[in-house]
């Protein structure tokens, strides 16, 4: 916020230079800045004219003699404009002076004659919009001639970042307020005089409210006999300094108050509204409003709008319509001060990109009294500078003060919040220039806030206006007395190593966003309409309206990106967050996608994995593997090794939890040894590579990381190295053909007990020496004794595997 010094200076005596009040300032939690209006001028001062002829050849140029106060006399300047009178101060411009915008003034000749500098305007000095004329200063004695025109009108502006918390410091008061209270000057508020006269307002202006939760107050006044012309030279410049761009008088006041006191306003031309019947509602769904910058807008049901008997006049705290706008022509008018819900204004600017000075105020939050009070100051301004009648009364539809917030805080806990030592005095003594009423004595206060305060609203909140009035700068910083937390394993460590076991392997991490959008679902497979989706209420795009339930379409979209940047050899994993929901019950935060118990919201860790083309070449001269499901289950096998967990077990996937973005038949599901699934991988299915643009036959696994971490050991226990060679042995087993290869690997690993080291098949056969619907899977076993003679225990054990293999799954050993 832009805050001109000499405008701050009406309500609060400042002795502090403008670098030493925007170091307060800042101290106090308002980053300030300091600006200088004119200091870009150079070579500008204050000049009286003595003459004032017309241009010889130019019927519309003046020739004027400038006195600037110099030993060889008035000067020579060329002139357009035409409000010039002798006698008249004004700003000149000399001969290599530079105005705003890096204008530069140069000797030229016009019309046959030499100018020798420029008269300006208030728009060319940016001291207004006024571009017709010259900026009259005065008249000969009011300002000594040849004075540099910065030390007449130049502005120490300070450039104040308010936080969204503190509205109520939007304004002039409310600084004020706040240098009143750090540096014990006194506060003045401007006097409010209001003289009502003519017929009551109640009998021109009527207000119903539809929507009360979203206007807890709306006043109104109205005005006969406007005289809408600019307003004074003094409002210009103040609203100029403070940023904001002159209109008409009526308009001008508005602002002008706005900035004064921290309440937006806004005016209606009165005979523009029916039978001055103002409704306060929602907008209706593509209902159009034009408003005052004459931009057409489609609103939606979720916006609050000002609207008469038919239609909507204007945007509820952002902006009015240019239907009721406030023009030359206006002779009445009815002028609102009202609060609206900051959270509807915020969402209805950001919705349309219509972000004003009005919203912001209303989005930070206005205190209960402040509306009546603006309306008041705002009624008499106009009265002075139109010339119009007031009505009498006011039209308000919550006109009993509210009973101030109370707070109950305890002194003790206050000074642990601060590091600081105070009782229950010193926090009084420290509040009250805040406005805050404290009472109680001894260990617990009692903290009455003011109405503008809408951000004190806990006993930290309180701690926090005292620690800006004690000064931060004077807390002493310490270390806490706190006994050091007990050792706790870092959560993420599991997840880290198997990130870098993975890469060690040659895969590429990838790092995607967890908001998905509902074509990826689609294109995955996937239901984009399942009800356990975890959807945003408010998103910014389609493409970022739902947490990924799973890691599949991640993995999908990062190899399609790659497809298309020709990249058709990637083995990519990520390791991130998925998200489901089920309506019926409480919370389960470590759950799978593969569990069917437990009901709620929950997040959960999940490993994505997915491989297309060919690897790079472990080894100088060894062959690339390329991507199929033999290689995603090698990787997940050495993954598991790595980490120290059992190697896991692969079955077929259940019929009723199918993964339908795989090729039916080539999926698994990948399970512990009690046949609990905890993940699974399988073949891309050529629907989903068509869908996504993929090229090949990618695979890709889904594994629980936390399910898979439990699977680890606490304690890492060394074997010895053995002495003896390993013994190897082959079987050859025949089970029915509708049994998964995994399965019989997973009961021949239980069943083989410690001594075995290695198992994996080598062949598979199916042909007439046995039988139709049967298959033969050969599998190679080898075992590592510790000592030498150990041999029949290798036997035991190879002959328990084939009771295990015929008890459980009907097995033949050939």
């Amino acid at each position: 916020m832009r805050v001109p010094l000499s405008w701050l200076r009406d309500y609060v005596d400042i002795e502090l230079s403008p670098r030493q009040l925007a170091e307060a300032l800042t101290m106090r939690g308002m980053e300030a800045a300091v600006e200088t209006t004119g200091a870009d001028w150079t070579d500008v001062v204050v000049g009286r004219l003595v003459d004032v002829e017309r241009h010889p050849d130019a019927d519309t140029l003046w020739l004027t003699k400038v006195d600037i106060g110099g030993d060889d006399g008035p000067i020579e300047i060329v002139c357009g404009a035409q409000n010039l009178e002798v006698g008249q101060l004004v700003p000149a411009a000399l001969v290599g002076s530079v105005l705003p915008g890096d204008r530069r003034i140069e000797r030229t000749k016009i019309r046959g004659v030499v100018s020798n500098g420029m008269l300006c305007s208030a728009i060319e000095l940016g001291l207004g919009t006024d571009a017709d004329g010259i900026h009259i200063l005065g008249r000969a004695g009011d300002i000594p001639v040849g004075t540099p025109l910065a030390e007449v009108v130049g502005e120490t502006v300070l450039d104040v970042d308010v936080k969204p918390n503190r509205g109520d410091a939007l304004s002039m008061v409310g600084l004020a307020r706040e240098i009143a209270a750090f540096t014990g000057a006194e506060l003045r508020l401007p006097s409010v005089t209001v003289e009502e006269s003519g017929e009551p307002t109640a009998a021109h202006v009527s207000v119903r409210i539809d929507e009360p939760e979203l206007n807890p107050r709306f006043t109104a006044r109205w005005f006969d006999g406007v005289v809408n012309g600019p307003s004074p030279e003094w409002m210009q410049r103040r609203l100029v300094a403070a940023g904001m761009r002159p209109i008409s008088a009526v308009v001008d006041v508005t602002n002008y108050v706005m900035h004064e006191l921290g309440q937006p306003m806004h005016a209606y031309d009165a005979d523009a509204v029916p039978a001055g019947e103002i409704v306060v509602r929602r907008a209706a769904g593509a209902e159009r409003l034009t408003t005052i910058d004459h931009v057409e807008r489609t609103l939606d049901e979720r916006m609050l709008v000002i609207a008469d008997r038919e239609r909507a006049i204007g945007l509820a705290g952002i902006m009015g319509g240019a239907s009721t706008e406030v023009t030359e022509a206006t002779r009445r008018i009815i002028l609102e001060s009202a609060i609206f819900h900051g959270p509807t204004i915020r969402n209805t600017a950001r919705r349309l990109g219509l972000r004003s000075e009005a919203s912001m105020r209303h989005e930070k939050g206005i205190g209960h009294d402040l509306p009546r009070f603006a309306a008041d100051r705002a009624a008499s301004l106009i009265a002075e500078i139109t010339g119009a009648s007031v009505g009498r009364g006011i039209v308000d539809n919550d006109p009993e003060p509210k009973p101030a917030r109370r707070i109950d805080v305890r002194v003790d806990r206050l000074n642990r919040l601060l590091g600081v030592e105070l009782d229950a005095a010193a926090i009084g003594e420290l509040l009250a220039p805040l406005g805050f009423d404290v009472s109680g004595t001894g260990d617990e206060v009692v903290v009455g806030v003011p109405s503008h305060r809408l951000d004190v609203s806990a006993p930290a909140d309180v701690a926090e206006e005292v620690a800006r009035a004690y000064g931060y700068e004077r807390i002493e910083g310490r270390l806490p007395y706190a006994a050091l937390p007990a050792y706790r394993e870092d959560p993420s460590a599991g997840r880290n190593r198997a990130r870098r076991v993975l890469a060690g392997m040659g895969l590429d991490e990838v790092l995607t966003y967890a908001l998905i959008g509902p074509d990826d679902l689609v294109r995955s497979g996937l239901e984009a309409a399942d009800a356990r989706l975890v959807r945003i209420y408010n998103p910014l795009s389609a493409d970022h309206a739902i947490l990924r339930p799973s890691m599949t379409p991640s993995m999908l979209a990062a190899l399609a990106e790659n497809a298309r940047r020709r990249r058709s050899d990637a083995w990519l994993f990520e390791l991130g967050k998925v998200y489901w929901y089920r309506p019926d019950g409480p919370e389960t935060p470590r759950e799978t996608r593969s569990d069917t118990a437990g009901t709620g919201r929950y997040e959960s860790w999940e490993l994505g994995i997915i491989l297309s083309g060919r690897a790079a070449p472990p080894a100088p001269g060894e062959d690339a593997v390329s991507a199929d499901v033999a290689a995603i289950q090698g990787v997940v096998d050495a993954l598991h090794d790595a980490l120290g967990a059992p190697r896991p077990a692969y079955r077929a996937e259940d019929p009723n939890d199918r993964h339908p973005h795989r090729h039916p038949g080539r999926t698994g599901l990948i399970v512990d040894a009690a046949g609990r699934p905890y993940g699974s991988l399988g073949e891309v299915h050529p629907r989903v590579v068509e869908a996504w643009g993929l090229v090949g036959r990618p695979v890709d696994a889904s594994i629980s990381i936390d399910r898979l971490l439990d699977l680890v050991p606490a304690e890492t226990r060394s074997r010895p190295i053995p002495s003896a060679q390993p013994v190897d042995r082959d079987l050859a087993v025949v089970v029915d053909e509708g049994t998964p290869l995994g399965e019989v690997l997973r009961v021949a690993r239980m069943s083989a007990g410690p001594l075995l080291d290695e198992l994996r098949p080598f062949d598979i056969y199916r042909g007439e020496q046995i039988g139709p619907g049967r298959v033969s899977y050969a599998l190679a076993f080898r075992f590592q004794p510790l000592e030498a003679g150990e041999e029949r225990a290798v036997d035991k054990a190879l002959n328990k595997v084939r009771g295990s293999l015929q008890h459980h799954l009907g097995a033949e050993i050939r």
